[in-house]
């Protein structure tokens, strides 16, 4: 580090060289307004609301990309600056509609804000607004409001810097500049929905957010991406215990400031849809309700009379319940016999920015917890097709559904003398099943995922769970005899056993997760 001291506001400073005055400020916990200016963008200077004055300068400067030098002196509160500010938000407001009540972006708006701080005063101008164009779709996930658009030009700097697929850009000149799509475009690249999040203004919105809740009645719930083992920080934000967004949160160390498109909607394929609120067994009829005790009972006499049993767990399962999950089914495993699932598939050069090969966000933790191998589930699963097995405890996925091999395990799984299959819907492998255990998703989790580097990272309950379900990590504990208050204390038993997880506990996890690696050195 190569030490620079300048003051703020007449607060001394020390930064590094070859910092900017905004990025020394933020350090410093000062805040300079801006619209155009993102941490990983490249500057553009357009917008104008991060002017300063800076002494022994004749002129304002912006702050974004004026370099602090030693002995600078800023001042971010001036007379001259607080003017400066307000005449940029009255050129900004002069057609903009005043539709707050309709736009998504209420609430969390940047011109909302910073009129609030720096301007409040009535317009003075009497013409008409110019209007622009209006819900014009973008993308599947994307829909622009131009009247709304105050051209920063992030979106355009994101689709060149960060996707490099160049779907947008800025057409016309003065007040006739507006954003566009290049023709025979479409924006929807991997990543797309990212130009939402960095727009400060409510010029795009994501379609499948649009006019569904008021952003100021969401919870939100600091957790990680159940779409791959990448492990993206996430809010997990909902409403009257849905989720009904998911937006990024910054993690230098994993994500950046970036979410893909997939894992961002993956919410809806895992939460939705009706819920099993209670253990069923099979009789003669069908499955019929049973109560837990009575339902677990027949787990473990029927794992026990039908060894040996296949093991299949879910690689959304948190490192706690598969710690349980590994002790429990090593009873009645045979070599080979238990796995997490795991499958990869092929990514584009736009998803590999952000995207790990698989749909498994803790497939390296749950085999660090003893459920897996590197040989993988694909020999598993052959050998149930080839009937090597006797029974099979499926935790989390829809074996039977598979798009290459699922008629063949719907027919193998049918002719075992016993199935147990533990998931939160029922699914055509639950159907099969002669017990179905009423599980918990993602969101209804407390927990921890391992993800493709090693990073161990803390989940948040965002949704609460229906009555009649358990925590999986419950459930794998009653079977086993052991009782615990909550996944801490799980985690404090792993801790102590596997060596690479210890002396970590969720404190040292906190907010941003902590490397296995980088624990040991």
């Amino acid at each position: 580090m190569d030490p620079v001291k300048i003051t703020i506001d007449g607060r001394e400073i020390v930064t590094e060289k070859g910092k900017t005055v905004i990025q020394a400020a933020e350090d410093a916990g000062i805040d300079i307004p801006h619209y155009c200016y993102h941490p990983k963008l490249t500057i553009a200077g357009n917008c104008r609301m991060c002017l300063v004055e800076i002494e022994k300068m004749p002129k304002l400067q912006i702050a974004c990309n004026t370099l602090a030098t030693e002995g600078m002196a800023v001042k971010t509160q001036s007379p001259k600056v607080l003017e400066a500010r307000r005449a940029v938000m009255e050129f900004l407001l002069i057609n903009h509609p005043v539709d707050c009540p309709i736009c998504d972006q209420a609430g969390e708006c940047w011109l909302q804000d910073y009129y609030m701080e720096h301007d409040l005063a009535a317009s003075r101008f009497e013409e008409r607004k110019e209007h622009e164009r209006k819900r014009e779709i973008f993308g599947p996930y994307v829909v622009f409001d131009g009247e709304r658009c105050i051209k920063c030009t992030r979106c355009v700097r994101f689709l060149q810097e960060v996707t490099r697929t160049d779907e947008l850009t800025v057409v016309n000149r003065s007040d006739h500049a507006t954003i566009a799509l290049f023709p025979e475009k479409t924006l929807d690249n991997p990543l797309s929905v990212n130009v939402v999040d960095i727009c400060p203004v409510g010029a795009l919105t994501d379609r499948d957010f649009r006019f569904k809740v008021r952003v100021w009645y969401l919870k939100k719930t600091p957790s990680i991406c159940p779409g791959c083992s990448t492990g993206c920080n996430i809010s997990v934000e909902t409403y009257q215990n849905r989720i009904a967004r998911f937006k990024p949160r910054v993690n230098e160390a994993v994500n950046s400031h970036w979410l893909c498109d997939e894992g961002r909607y993956s919410f809806h394929g895992l939460t939705e849809g009706e819920r099993l609120t209670s253990p069923m067994i099979r009789q003669e009829g069908g499955l019929v309700a049973v109560d837990w005790d009575t339902a677990l009972r027949a787990v473990a006499t029927g794992l026990a009379a039908n060894a040996p049993a296949a093991a299949i767990l879910s690689g959304r399962n948190t490192n706690e319940e598969a710690f349980l999950y590994s002790r429990l089914m090593k009873q009645f495993v045979s070599d080979g016999g238990l796995e997490v699932f795991y499958r990869e598939r092929e990514l584009t050069e736009v998803e590999k920015i952000l995207k790990s090969p698989d749909r498994s966000p803790n497939f390296r933790g749950a085999r660090h917890m003893g459920v897996g191998s590197e040989a993988g589930v694909e020999p598993l699963l052959k050998n149930i097709i080839d009937g090597k097995f006797r029974s099979a405890y499926v935790v989390g996925e829809d074996l039977a559904s598979l798009s290459d091999l699922g008629d063949r395990l719907k027919s193998a799984l049918g002719k075992l003398s016993f199935l147990v299959v533990q998931d939160t819907r029922m699914t055509p492998t639950a159907a099969l099943a002669h017990v179905v255990l009423p599980s918990t998703n993602f969101a209804e989790k407390e927990g921890t995922y391992t993800n493709r580097r090693g990073r161990v990272q803390k989940l948040n309950p965002a949704l609460v769970a229906p009555a009649g379900a358990l925590q999986d990590w419950e459930i794998f504990a009653r079977l086993l005899g052991e009782s615990y208050d909550r996944p801490a204390d799980i985690f404090a038993v792993l801790s102590r056993q596997l060596p690479a997880y210890a002396g970590l506990d969720y404190e040292k996890i906190g907010a941003l997760g902590a490397d296995l690696e980088a624990q040991h050195q």
